[in-house]
């Protein structure tokens, strides 16, 4: 009896210790799982984090892209800036080579001109910039802005886009004039055709003619392109004459001309005056002072 009982107590001892031990390495199997699903969650926010960052610093990116473009009226602002500035580096130079060539300083007086030649190229092409940008684009999109409001009914605004390239127009030859530019040949014959068809789209407008207006500022718009070619012909041999000059004054004073030189550079100095005068004109930086046809 003694036996039966203490292999009965040995076979619970042995079940307990089983249960301990089954229960003991279930809870290692889900420490287990608990810290791989720890450290899966980890990688993954670690992940998706990196991503979010990625994709806003890319967004950043792109936005900062996007600010750092200049815009139209930026360039035309540079334009003008650098011809303003150096015109005004130019001039200085000329005129402390025309006094050193009054002293007999030809070499002072040569550095001098070498480098008013670099500056009045910079001018000439800032000028040219300043120019197409807001003066000859803005005409043609006048016009344009004037033919689309007119098909669309928009008399008045049609009216008003007219009136603005009739103010631009006034520049434009006011500006020539002072750079002493003459209206002939073909420059001449397009803007009196330009401006004849332009009087004959406002007659049109008012007697409500609409198709008609359109028919005009078609011929008009024709017009004005060759015109504008005509007016940068003109505009290019202005600028060639003017270089011609300052590279004759350079090579008078290399060859000991003096009174030669000196004559070139009073020459290119008023050239570069006028076009300056005539350009403040053409961008509106002065008001007319005289009343044109």
């Amino acid at each position: 009896m003694f036996i039966i009982i203490y292999r009965y107590k040995s076979y619970e001892v042995q079940e307990q210790k089983s249960s301990i031990m089954m229960f003991s390495t279930m809870a290692l199997i889900i420490t287990a799982l608990t810290i791989v699903l720890l450290i899966t969650m980890t990688i993954a926010t670690g992940v998706v984090s990196y991503s979010i960052s990625e994709n806003n610093s890319q967004t950043a990116n792109r936005s900062n892209t996007v600010i750092i473009q200049p815009t139209k009226n930026q360039q035309t602002n540079n334009a003008t800036q650098s011809m303003i500035l150096t015109f005004k580096t130019a001039d200085s130079l000329l005129m402390k080579a025309l006094k050193n060539l009054s002293m007999g300083k030809a070499q002072e007086a040569l550095g001098q001109l070498n480098n008013a030649k670099v500056q009045i190229e910079k001018y000439q092409l800032a000028a040219l910039d300043a120019m197409s940008n807001p003066v000859l684009q803005s005409s043609r999109a006048h016009l344009l802005a004037a033919e689309q409001a007119l098909k669309m009914g928009n008399t008045d605004q049609a009216i008003s886009e007219l009136n603005l390239l009739r103010q631009l127009r006034i520049l434009h030859q006011q500006g020539m004039m002072i750079m002493k530019l003459p209206m002939a040949g073909e420059m001449n014959s397009t803007f009196n055709s330009l401006e004849s068809h332009l009087l004959a789209a406002d007659e049109k407008i008012n007697s409500y003619n609409t198709r008609g207006a359109i028919y005009e500022l078609n011929i008009a718009n024709d017009q004005l392109y060759e015109h504008q070619l005509a007016m940068l012909d003109s505009v290019y041999s202005f600028l060639n004459n003017t270089r011609t000059h300052l590279k004759q004054s350079i090579t008078d004073t290399k060859s000991g001309n003096i009174q030669g030189a000196i004559s070139e550079v009073k020459i290119v100095n008023q050239l570069l005056r006028d076009h300056e005068q005539g350009m403040a004109m053409i961008l509106g930086m002065v008001r007319p002072q005289f009343n044109m046809r």
